[in-house]
């Protein structure tokens, strides 16, 4: 057993407690946590934090090679240099590139990330890894003359996958989106996820291009299909799209520019956001309205997205990109949001026992220190993302990784 004490424990529990110079006990999982706990503590010097360890809950490792090969600023323009620039990236990106992508992940705090994998090329190097992982295997594909091929290719993936779970590696699916993925795959996506109860992910409403294509079959989008694919032609209704999630755990991508009504629908499934601000930042698309979000009361998620739109996995400097950009809301209650984001309310996304520093949750934490006191404690939220951005120890499971 090991016990810690800090001048700042943040529980993140459902009170959102904070509590002054305390202590947390745990071996594998969390104890207790409070005050004049059994046994000697470890005392972690002036100005310390103890908090639950980060959760990036969407990544893309697969484009970690990329640096400067892709193009930002607009979206479309952007998913062209990713069709001409994805083989070269995927087929780079090997061990040490994503050794050194959950490096970074690691050093920021982050406990846990959730993987979407296009091709499966990436399990052999993250089957093992320190960091838990919940792998979404993807599927893609619109041609309905190919959808049994295309469906036994992402079974086969997933039944890959399955060989490798254990108490750090999960698994789930992911439909990419409402305009890339034939509705018959999706159906038959979804009934696998029900059936082993699985968590889903899918990109949903992430540029302007997708509203107008979607709605209308008009915009950039038709342009663009019309260039890569013959004959192309929305195949779902946003709305249509949405409620094929009814009973599921489900978690929409982006959301930039998703509808009041869609939202409302979003919040009836019982779903849930992944916000990736800098993502949405360098492809120019906007950002999402976290008011609306919250108003319907959906749980939201921040997340890196993965490097072919963002230049760093480091989850704490993302969520300070979020605390700067959404200048409507109040700085010091959007940093407490901001700090559920990446831990219980990504906790809950990706099915994790963590996120919380609770008894019997896996005992999954993180320690540093801030620059001085904090004289009030509603702004320690605040501090703590202005003011880091690596810790000095991370412990998954109680193991001091």
């Amino acid at each position: 057993m090991i016990k810690l004490k800090a001048d700042y424990v943040l529980t993140m529990n459902e009170k959102d407690e904070i509590l002054l110079n305390a202590e947390i006990l745990f071996s594998n999982k969390i104890i207790d946590i409070g005050y004049n706990l059994p046994g000697e503590s470890i005392y972690l010097g002036k100005n310390s934090v103890i908090m639950p360890a980060l959760i990036n809950t969407h990544t893309h490792l697969e484009f970690s090679k990329n640096k400067t090969s892709l193009n930002y600023g607009d979206f479309i323009t952007w998913l062209d240099s990713v069709i001409n620039s994805r083989e070269e990236l995927f087929i780079s990106c090997k061990g040490e590139c994503y050794k050194n992508a959950i490096e970074e992940m690691k050093k920021s705090g982050v406990c846990a990330f959730g993987e979407i994998s296009s091709t499966g090329n990436d399990l052999k190097y993250l089957k093992y890894s320190p960091l838990k992982v919940v792998y979404f295997n993807e599927i893609i594909g619109t041609n309905p003359a190919i959808v049994d091929a295309m469906y036994q290719d992402f079974l086969n993936r997933v039944n890959e996958s399955k060989q490798y779970q254990n108490e750090k590696f999960k698994i789930g699916v992911s439909i990419h989106s409402p305009y890339s993925v034939h509705p018959i795959l999706m159906d038959k996506v979804i009934e696998l996820a029900k059936n082993e109860n699985l968590p889903i992910q899918a990109h949903f409403m992430e540029s302007k291009a997708e509203r107008s294509w979607l709605d209308k079959g008009e915009g950039e989008f038709k342009l663009f299909f019309e260039k890569h694919f013959k004959n192309a032609k929305p195949l779902i209704k946003p709305i249509e799209f949405l409620e094929k999630f009814k009973n599921t755990n489900t978690t929409f991508i982006h959301c930039v520019y998703a509808n009041e009504k869609e939202l409302e629908k979003i919040s009836q499934l019982n779903a849930s956001i992944a916000h990736c601000p800098v993502s949405n930042r360098l492809l120019n698309v906007g950002k999402l309205d976290l008011e609306r979000v919250k108003n319907q009361s959906i749980p939201y998620s921040v997340a890196t997205d993965g490097m072919s739109s963002n230049y760093s996995l480091n989850l704490f400097k993302e969520i300070r990109a979020a605390l700067l950009m959404h200048t409507d809301l109040h700085p010091k209650y959007l940093a407490k949001d901001l700090l559920k984001a990446v831990t219980k309310n990504a906790a809950k996304q990706l099915h994790l026992n963590n996120g919380s520093l609770e008894k019997d949750k896996d005992a999954d934490l993180i320690t540093f220190k801030l620059p001085g006191k904090v004289k009030e404690k509603e702004l320690i939220p605040m501090h703590i993302i202005l003011h880091t951005t690596e810790v000095e120890e991370l412990y998954i499971n109680g193991e001091k990784i």
